[in-house]
């Protein structure tokens, strides 16, 4: 996480929170396929939480073909060294969706910046701390958008429209599904946080609203 890219965001978005989480992982989380979160020159990733018009009603969650079955989660995508977090952000929204921000037939809008989420991975086997955070955004599509996928190489298997209240009972079945799978029980784990911070930031938004 960097201070001065999360301060020119609050600047631009207004006020949102940080939080630090530290996990103890193991392989093949981090050094096996499919799941390198921090090679590849990704220095963090946004989190984009995607809806038609209201998120009471359902956010995008996406599954890849390498996921466990039923692994639905809030798509996500590596920011790269030297890359702006808002430049990510368009990015993988139209490489996975189609849709761009503000542009073409079905345009998408930011409307809020949720938060970060910052993480110290601590990998038993390599006995090394992996630093790594993700960045999360609400972005607003047309009602009845449908995604299209551009970028075969994001390998999607499927989409659902969930209601952003479930995204604590989304991170619950991440955690049981992987629990006793070798491959991807650090994984789900590590995916299930992210997941109770959107449910957390729902939270506290229904609770201002009322």
């Amino acid at each position: 996480m960097e201070p001065d890219e999360v301060d020119a965001l609050i600047r631009r978005f207004g006020p949102a929170p940080t939080t630090h989480h530290h996990l103890d992982v193991d392989s093949p989380f981090l050094d096996g396929p499919h799941q390198l979160l921090t090679s590849q020159r990704r220095r963090a990733e946004v989190c984009y939480v995607m809806h038609r018009g209201d998120p009471e009603a359902g956010v995008l969650l996406h599954r890849k073909l390498m996921y466990p079955p039923k692994a639905y989660r809030l798509p996500t995508g590596g920011i790269h060294v030297g890359e702006a977090v808002l430049d990510t952000l368009a990015r993988e929204i139209e490489e996975e969706t189609s849709f761009r921000i503000e542009e073409g037939p079905n345009p998408v809008r930011i409307e809020a910046f949720l938060g970060v989420l910052s993480y110290d991975l601590f990998h038993r086997t390599q006995a090394r701390n992996h630093s790594f955070a993700t960045y999360h955004f609400l972005v607003a599509a047309p009602p009845n958008a449908e995604p299209v996928v551009l970028d075969p190489a994001e390998k999607i298997a499927g989409w659902r429209w969930r209601p952003i209240q479930e995204m604590a009972s989304v991170a619950e079945n991440l955690e049981r599904i992987t629990a006793h799978d070798p491959v991807w029980m650090h994984w789900g784990r590590f995916r299930a946080l992210s997941h109770r911070f959107v449910a957390n930031w729902a939270q506290r938004a229904g609770t201002s609203h009322q």
